[in-house]
């Protein structure tokens, strides 16, 4: 039987929401797309204009997510978007320079938010979203573990034990990432999951942002909000048996 006390989904999307038009404003801000999530080269044409253009879809779309009306179709919007730079941007980076763990890293924070927007794109098909941005999550915990080091230099220094918590987190990432993957507990993998992008977003990257209010300062904000929504939007869609 289903559990009585499901876990709610609007707050996770409303989170997820602002994430998106949080990067949206970054594309307008600056004039030009995000730098590593959004690898656009600079020899297309009209780059600056493209760059507002999809600015503004990503503000307008995060908008309707968090309204409501038209979310659907919103999060079909997003999904198509963040596959179009998978594939045109991304994906050639990777064939080119496999090595790259920073486009590793991209490729892959654009591969999970697309699963989470897919999540609200296809209800229907919720294991879709849920395998998605499952898949993610071990590949994040191996980078953990391959880039131990600059894990552990990002960490706060009031927190004690640096590389014991970039190994750990690595760790939770793998185990998270199985348990939603092959749909075993992953209701309780999801939320808490969505506690630990949470917390890095209160504890690493808002004070970072408030240190040094540089663009990729912001940008690593809004995709550890956009993670913690996804992981939300994943819980939501799961009943415990």
């Amino acid at each position: 039987m289903p559990d009585a006390v499901a876990v709610p989904s609007r707050p996770g999307r409303l989170v997820f929401a602002l994430a998106i038009a949080g990067l949206g404003a970054q594309d307008l801000i600056q004039g030009d797309f995000v730098r590593g999530l959004q690898p656009v080269p600079a020899w297309l044409p009209a780059h600056a204009a493209l760059a507002g253009l999809t600015g503004a879809v990503l503000v307008i779309a995060g908008a309707a997510i968090a309204a409501g009306p038209g979310a659907r179709t919103a999060a079909r919007v997003v999904t198509a978007l963040l596959g179009l730079w998978l594939l045109a941007c991304h994906a050639p980076i990777l064939v080119a320079d496999p090595r790259n763990g920073s486009a590793w890293t991209s490729a892959l924070e654009v591969f999970a938010i697309g699963g989470a927007a897919a999540l609200l794109a296809l209800p229907a098909r919720p294991a879709l979203g849920r395998i998605a941005f499952g898949l993610t999550l071990p590949a994040f915990g191996v980078l953990h573990f391959l880039y131990r080091d600059y894990v552990a230099y990002v960490i706060p220094a009031w927190i004690p034990g640096h590389m014991f918590w970039a190994l750990a987190t690595g760790v939770a990432q793998l185990a998270a990432g199985v348990a939603i993957v092959l749909d075993r507990e992953a209701r309780l993998a999801a939320v808490l999951a969505s506690v630990m992008f949470g917390a890095w977003v209160v504890i690493l990257h808002a004070p970072r942002v408030a240190a040094d209010p540089q663009p990729p300062e912001w940008t690593s904000l809004f995709v550890a909000a956009a993670m913690c929504g996804g992981a939300w939007l994943v819980a939501g869609s799961r009943e415990r048996r």
